[in-house]
């Protein structure tokens, strides 16, 4: 092989899809039925849930920054002075 032939070899190996962990179809899902982020800090870190059936009565499963709990999920009051 020739230096360019090579290169260009490496190069479409190293462009090429890499293989994803799982069926494709839990792949998609994650990303379509993932939960909305949170629209307030949620009050407690630790009631993680993957469903809404998870989450008490009052509660919403939503995204927050540690990760997908349970939270009142309310848009933050704006206090007025």
């Amino acid at each position: 092989m020739t230096p360019v032939s090579l290169f260009q070899l490496l190069l479409v190996l190293s462009l090429a899809p890499q293989p994803v962990p799982g069926s494709p179809k839990q792949y998609f899902l994650k990303y379509i039925f993932e939960p909305p982020p949170c629209r307030s800090e949620p009050e407690d870190c630790s009631t993680f849930c993957t469903q809404q059936e998870e989450c008490l009565h009052t509660l919403q499963c939503c995204s927050a920054y540690c990760g997908i709990v349970c939270a009142s999920n309310q848009a933050p009051v704006l206090g007025v002075s």
